[in-house]
């Protein structure tokens, strides 16, 4: 009996060995769960940090690109700006140079003009009374006029003109001395005068 008894002291403190150890098990079991949900529950509030960082991150980032572009553009800008500037200078100094020009051009035709004045319509106006042509022309309209007037005097060509008959007879009727004035006059307006 000694050994079913003692096997059953065996059996019995066994079992108490594995009811302690089952304790032990489950509370280490429990307080590994508890760990592991510890750990479990920072490691979700991590990701959810690190994927909360990541979105702060990419709009951040995005952000970044925006003001770098905006950057970009705006040194563009200030770069076409200071072109734009560039070629207004550079056009008001030409601009200057050129009125510069433009300025001793005007003195010169200024001076130019003043000679004109004092000399050459002097001389121009002398010459055209002093030409051949203007005392030819003179000579022959006076002598138009002459005859002319002179056809319209006579006292026999008032009493023809009276009677609205024609007197034949006279040397005055075989010329048209009014059309000869005309004639005279349109010609002084073409004529032209070599004087110079």
């Amino acid at each position: 009996m000694y050994r079913v008894a003692d096997a059953e002291e065996k059996l019995t403190q066994e079992k108490q060995l594995n009811a302690d150890r089952k304790k032990d098990w489950t509370t280490a079991h429990e307080r590994s769960n508890r760990d592991l949900k510890t750990v479990r529950d920072k490691i979700v509030r991590v990701n959810n940090k690190r994927a909360k960082e990541s979105k702060e991150f990419d709009l951040l980032s995005a952000a970044y690109k925006e003001k770098e572009a905006e950057a970009l553009a705006a040194q563009k800008s200030n770069e076409e700006a200071r072109a734009c500037v560039a070629a207004l200078e550079k056009t008001i100094e030409e601009q200057q140079a050129q009125n510069k020009t433009l300025e001793l051009l005007a003195w010169d035709l200024g001076d130019d003009c003043k000679w004109l004045l004092t000399r050459s319509v002097p001389l121009i106006v002398g010459r055209l009374v002093r030409s051949e042509e203007l005392a030819k022309y003179m000579f022959d309209l006076g002598g138009a006029a002459y005859d002319s007037g002179r056809k319209d005097g006579y006292s026999e060509s008032k009493a023809a003109a009276l009677a609205r008959t024609k007197d034949d007879k006279f040397d005055l009727f075989k010329v048209d001395f009014a059309g000869n004035y005309t004639s005279k006059c349109q010609e002084f307006e073409f004529m032209e005068f070599g004087i110079l």
